[in-house]
This record gives structure tokens, C-alpha cells and sequence, in this order.
């Protein structure tokens, strides 16, 4: 429902999520899928993660744009 919402809607109403990590696709592997590389969160990265442990929110954006969302607690 909530998908397609700009990251600046979240920093605007959240405020800064009390983590965020950066993803680069670097590439795949048949059998184990996509391989990601952790990168500085303020450079442009393929997906962003954003955990907000308060809400018990963790989003993924991706161009900016929110693309899901989960408890934190159903993650694990």
C-alpha cells in the first residue's frame, strides 16, 4: 500500500532512520541469486535500506523510491 513513496515523504514525517545501508548489484550466481556489495549509504547505491527500530519499520527503496516494507520483528 505503501509502495512508490518518495524517501523524502519518510525523512519529512520519520526523520532520519536510525540506520541505513547502501546495496550494489555486482553480479549473479546461478545457484545463490544476486550478490550485493554493502556500500556508504549516502552514495547512489541500486537498493537502500532504511531501519527505523522505533516504528519497527524496515523499508527498501530503490531510485528513491519505496518498494517494501516490513516489521522488524517478522524480518528475522
Amino acid at each position: 500500500m505503501l509502495a512508490g513513496i518518495n524517501q523524502k515523504v519518510f525523512l519529512n514525517q520519520w526523520g532520519e532512520p536510525e540506520a541505513q545501508v547502501g546495496l550494489s548489484q555486482i553480479g549473479k550466481l546461478n545457484k545463490l541469486g544476486t550478490l550485493f556489495l554493502i556500500t556508504d549509504p549516502k552514495e547512489e547505491a541500486h537498493l537502500s535500506v532504511w531501519i527505523y527500530k522505533k516504528k519497527d519499520r524496515i523499508l527498501f527503496f530503490t531510485k528513491e523510491k519505496l518498494i517494501s516494507h516490513f516489521s522488524c520483528k517478522k524480518f528475522r
